[in-house]
Formats: C-alpha cells, structure tokens, sequence
C-alpha cells in the first residue's frame, strides 16, 4: 500500500509526552478520561483485499472565517499529530478507488492515539463526525483542555461494533471559553490499532472567537484561613496535582497550595502506566523479562517540589487494573501472544514494587508517609474484580502484592488499600473480606477511602458508620483519599458547603472517638482542574476565588454556619410533581458516572430543546434523578428516549441494590415514549423486569442508561407525579 510522509503541526511534543488519563473510575466512580475494566487484548488488523470499504459522508459546509478541522485524510497538510511518544501515522489507501485512512499503530497505552488540535474553538460547542475501525472494536472520541496549566480529560462518545468496518460517530460537546491546549482526540480501550477515515469538528452556532475572551483573572488569596494549621492536630490536609502544576508559568496555584497543605498526590504520574518505560522495556524485552524498566520523571517535578517546600506526599498507586500498561501481563510483553505466567508475574509484581519503594527511599528518603499499594480490586457486584492481575496470578494476588510491599518498603511508609463507593454495605463487607487475611499477616496500615461522594448517596451518619466498621473489624488507621463531593444543582454551592462541614466535623467526632484518622485529601486543587469538573466538587474555582465549600471546612473547625444564599431557592415538597422539557435550559438531575450531558436544540421529541447523554465509559452511566420525595408513594412517570442503542433502561438506584423499572426497544432509533407506573407502598416493587424486595430507604434516584452497550442517548418529556 502506499503511504505518504505525516508531516506534523507545530506542537510541543513534551507536553504531548506527558499525558496522562485522570482518575479513579467509579460509579462512579469513573474517571474522567480513563476506562475501567479489563480491557480485550491487542487485536492485530489486518487489510482485506480490496481495502477497507469506507463510509460515505458529505463534508460539513462552513462559513468563511470559522475555524474548524475538515480532515478527510487525502489533502497536502494535516490537522492532527500522534498523541503519545511511541505512535507512528500513516496515510495510506483504504481501497482500490484510491480513498484514504489514517492509519495509527505502535500504541503503547490506551490513551495513545491521535490529537486533533482545536485551541481556536475555545469558548464555542462543537460538533464531531467521524469514522473508525479497530481490531478491538471500540473506539473513544475524547476532549482534553488545561484551564490554569491543570489538564482536563473528558470521553465524549464511544464508537462500537468497528472490529471488522469503519464504523460513524457523531457527538457534540461545549469548550470552556478559557481553556488552552484543547484536544479532540481518539483513544480505545486496549492498545490495537486504530484507523480513521476522516474527522469533522465543526462550531455549533454562532462562533465565539477565543482570542477575545480575556485572560482569567486571579483572585489574592492571601486572606484565607490555612487548613493546614486548622487542622494540625488532628490529620493531614492533602490535595493531588498534576505534573503541570509544578510546570506552569503561574505561581498562584502553587501558592495557595502550600498555605492550604501538607500533604501531595500525584494525580496520574505515579500511576503503572507513567512509572512502567515502555520504550525501554519493549526494545529489549528479553533483558526486562521479569522487570520492567522504570522511569519516575513524569512524577519527579511534583517530588522535588514536595521536598524543597516541606510537605509530604502519598503514593498512589502500585496495582490497579486501570491504567497499567497491558504488555505487563504478556510473555515476552507481546500483546498478541500468551499470557504470562503465575510464576513470571509474581516475579514481575515482585521487582516492580521493590524498584519504586528502591527508588524512593533512594532519593527520597522520608518524603512519603503513605503509599496505595492496591487500588479498586472490588468491582461493583461485590466480587474480586476479574483484571489481569487475578487472571496471570489468581486470587491471591493482593496478599503477595502487600506482602512485597511490606518487605520493600521504607519502615516509615505506611500501607493503604484504597476503593471508591467504599461505604456502599455490601462492597464493604467484600473489601473487609478480601483485606483480613492481608491485615492478620500484618502487611495492611490503612484503609483509604476514595469518598468520591455524592451527596444524595452518602448520608454522613452513614459514611460514619462504614469508618467505625473499617476500622474495628481491620484494626488499621484510616485515610480519606480523592475526596470532592457532587452537589444536587439545586442550591449547589450552598448543599455542597452543608456537606462539607458536617462531613469534617464527622471526621472529628469520629477522631475524638478513637479512630485513627490520620489524612484528608481533596481530589484537586479547583474545580476548574477537577476530573468531575462539571459537577464542580472542590474548594477552589478556577480563578482560586474560595467557594462556600471551604469555609464551610474552616466552619468545622472553628465553629459557624455557612450563610444561606440571596438566591436560594426552596427545595421540592415530599410529593411534588418532578417536569423536564428543557425548553428553559433547566435539568433538575445530574450525571451518573463519567458522562456529559448538555441540552441540544435540535430534533426534540416536543418543543425545541431536549437533553443530550454522552460519553458513557460503563454501561450504567447515564443521567439520574432524585425521587426520594416519592418514596413509599405510588407513582406514574412518562418520558420520550432515542438512542443508537437498541436497548434503554430506565432504573432505580438504591445504593447496593439497582433494579430496572423497564427495559425500552429504541432498535428503530427514533424517539419512543414510555408511561408506566411503580408502587413503591410495600417492602418490595413488581417491575416490567422483576420483582425486587426492597430495604429500608432513606434516599432513592431514578436513571436512564444504555443497558448493554455504550451508545449515547437523547431524553425528553420527562414526568414524574403521584397516583391520586
């Protein structure tokens, strides 16, 4: 086939080779920009006689003067650039009438793929068409931007079903007005390789040109009370940043910092896959064998600043089955090989952990007082999560993780297992499970709790008890990990703020107690930077200006109640009808997990406007509502959906418990509606799907989501009353 030379915009590629997914993935936990889950194998694609037959498509047309990427991969220039350091691009041939592809191989990581520089659509809602195939068969279409330096990583639409033909996608997404070095990029799920018959990334509406939006104005800080110093006696203070935080030309965000903390976390650098050197371990497979190389320059910037300003940092992490390079577990690291074996991995888990604790003791000495030796090894049906650590060792594979971590640690460094929807009953009770045997062999410190919170599923009281029960049954100390809580939009910031400081002054009470509490840590330094930005769950917003939620924190301490806004606005009575058409731009839910959801005005099922889901990174991801004023009501609901998918779900969601109400066929993808009824009277409901013994509730939340796939879906009409 023919190819032809790639030649690259100008783009510095030290920032290109510093990128990292964010997050911890969760119901949700998900993390933003990152998947969770065992991913497939490498698939090797190979081209058919005849070349790949391509999608047809009409190129977009677009106004004079409008900055946009019309990339059909047959022209003189590109618009793109390999996105990660191994990449390699090609143009070559699709098929005999001579159409091209991009075709984009040698991918190290998942994220590695290809950027589509979009800097100039800043500001503006933009629309993505495109075309893909990959040997794995999903393909992700994702947006990255820095807002003050800190990188934002968001999945905006899966393509799936593109094994064996190019496969379209079409999603849209808003830009902040202040972002810089934003990206439209395509990442899978596993490392095959990825082919893409053209990109279209064209402004929705009217064009707001960036360049006359003025520099983001930030606030004197100086005045703030220091968490640091309020909480001295009690625990750490803590908050992750990112490798640009150290990098970049504004030195406000550093300084606020070490007012506010004594304690750092790497959002992504000391993560497997920035740790691991795929460059050099996979240039001579056979000397790394039972070791991979290891390189800690990604993370050593946040360390040096740690050092030289006196804080401490916590380590995160060692095992996990998200971000960790999949030729890891591959004999002779070859991802179209064999699976390694139990004794090969152990061997490799073993020199791995003893070369980053060697690492830091080395040049480091001191500076970590914690280390997440192990990261959400239980999934969500409360079973040891099926990764490739469990299927090259087996089960037992956390007790020679701690016990290698134990032997190679630093004496000062404690040892933490760290999870997210932590203080859901019955996950707790398989995490205890999974971690007794581990704490009895004295090689468990702590238990970290993620508390990537939301409100309405985390009542403190309850949170609280899940702490007592950690604590008495493992015997170990206690670490609040990635904590930033979402707020209902409804009063927002005034919600968020009230959780705040009942949750810190819980966190006394249970210190006062006895329990060994001994870090708090917010995930992020703004909202702004935050993985969950949308939901906008930490202290700071992006200009550094303080929110209610950190006063609310200094309250905890101090003493004092935070001020209920002008604008506040009374909540919903117990029985209120709940009504959503969009027309006026308001939602009254949220998102579940690591989706976008934006209201569109186009091809609504009535009116003009109705609400778009997308970026789903699990298939219960979806769009959620609070029903909890209904419960023990009899209810009759009604709403329109539209999907690529053919099936929907719509589901309750009762913490540990998540039964469907009704399973929907949208296979003819046009708009169908839905009206049914639920009487939540009795201890247990008769749904369309089953019937489910349901518990005492205190909260409960209705959701939509795409049931087996990944497809985005439209949502409209939606309401929900009482039976008379």
């Amino acid at each position: 086939m023919k190819t032809k030379k790639i030649v690259a915009l100008a783009l510095s590629m030290a920032m290109i080779a510093s990128i990292a997914l964010t997050g911890c993935n969760k119901a949700e936990e998900t993390t933003a920009g990152s998947m969770s889950g065992f991913y497939p194998p490498t698939q090797t694609t190979t081209v058919p006689e005849g070349g790949f037959e391509q999608v047809e498509v009409d190129k977009p047309e677009v106004p004079d003067g409008v900055p946009c990427v019309l990339e059909d991969m047959g022209g003189d220039t590109v618009s793109y650039v390999a996105r990660g350091d191994d990449v390699q691009l090609s143009v070559e041939e699709a098929n005999k009438a001579n159409g091209m592809v991009l075709h984009c191989t040698n991918r190290m990581d998942t994220w590695n793929g290809v950027n589509f520089p979009c800097d100039e659509l800043a500001g503006n809602s933009v629309r993505i068409q495109t075309a893909v195939k990959s040997g794995g068969g999903d393909v992700i279409i994702s947006l990255q931007f820095d807002v003050m330096d800190s990188p934002t990583y968001s999945n905006l639409f899966h393509i799936t079903d593109c094994k064996d033909e190019f496969v379209e996608g079409i999603g849209s997404t808003p830009i902040p007005e202040t972002a810089k070095n934003v990206f439209i990029y395509v990442e899978s799920g596993d490392v095959s390789d990825i082919y893409i018959d053209y990109m279209y990334i064209t402004v929705e509406g009217e064009y707001a040109d960036p360049s006359k939006v003025p520099e983001l104005e930030i606030v004197d800080t100086s005045s703030y009370e220091s968490l640091k110093e309020l909480y001295k006696d009690d625990f750490m203070i803590g908050c992750c940043v990112p490798q640009t935080f150290i990098t970049s030309e504004h030195d406000e965000p550093r300084q606020l910092v070490l007012q506010e903390f004594n304690s750092l976390t790497c959002e992504n650098e000391m993560k497997p896959e920035n740790v691991m050197d795929a460059q050099t371990t996979l240039a001579d497979p056979a000397k790394y064998d039972e070791c991979p190389a290891l390189d800690f320059s990604r993370a050593q910037g946040i360390m040096d600043f740690a050092k030289e300003n006196g804080l401490k940092m916590r380590g995160h992490t060692l095992i996990w089955h998200s971000q960790t390079p999949q030729w890891f577990f591959y004999e002779g690291y070859d991802t179209n090989g064999n699976l390694a074996s139990r004794e090969l991995m152990l061997k490799r888990m073993e020199n791995y952990i003893k070369g980053v604790f060697e690492y830091i003791n080395t040049n480091y000495p001191d500076l970590f007082y914690a280390f997440d030796v192990a990261n959400e090894c239980v999934d969500d049906q409360y079973n040891l999560r099926d990764s490739l650590w469990k299927q090259t060792i087996g089960d037992d594979y956390l007790q020679f993780a701690f016990e290698y971590a134990r032997k190679y640690a630093p004496s000062n460094i404690k040892l933490f297992y760290n999870d997210y929807n932590e203080y859901y009953e019955k996950k707790m009770n398989k995490i205890i499970e999974v971690l007794k045997p581990i704490a009895e062999a004295g090689n468990l410190d702590g238990m970290g709790f993620q508390s990537h919170i939301t409100i309405a599923d985390a009542p403190v009281e309850k949170y609280a008890e899940c702490v007592r029960k950690y604590s008495s049954e493992l015997g170990v100390e206690i670490q609040v990990t990635e904590l930033d809580v979402n707020a209902p939009a409804l009063n927002a910031d005034y919600e968020q703020a009230l959780y705040y400081q009942k949750l810190f002054e819980t966190l006394l009470a249970l210190k006062a107690e006895g329990i060994n509490i001994t870090s708090v840590t917010i995930w992020g330094l703004t909202d702004a930077g935050s993985w969950r930005r949308e939901q906008t769950p930490v202290l700071f917003r992006g200009d550094l200006s303080a929110k209610p939620a950190f006063q609310a924190v200094v309250n905890a301490k101090k003493g004092g109640e935070i001020e209920k806004p002008a604008d506040y606005v009374e909540p919903p009575k117990e029985g209120d009808p709940i009504d959503e058409n969009y027309e006026d731009d308001k939602i009254s839910g949220g998102n579940r997990a690591g989706v976008t959801t934006m209201i569109v005005d186009k091809d609504a099922y009535e009116g003009s406007k109705c609400l778009f889901v997308t970026g789903a990174t699990q298939t219960w991801d979806g769009y959620t509502i609070d029903v909890t004023r209904f419960i023990g009501k009899k209810i009759k609901y009604s709403f329109a959906v539209k999907s690529t998918a053919d099936v929907l779900a719509f589901t309750a969601d009762i913490n540990d418990v998540w039964p469907r109400i009704e399973e929907i066929d949208t296979s003819s993808h046009d708009w169908v509606f839905v009206e049914g009824e639920l009487d939540m009277t009795g201890a247990s409901w008769t749904t369309q799907v089953g019937t489910y013994k349901i518990p005492e509730l205190s909260v409960l939340k209705v959701y939509w989501e795409s049931a087996d796939v990944l497809d985005d879906f439209y949502l409209d009409a939606v309401h929900i009353e009482l039976v008379e």
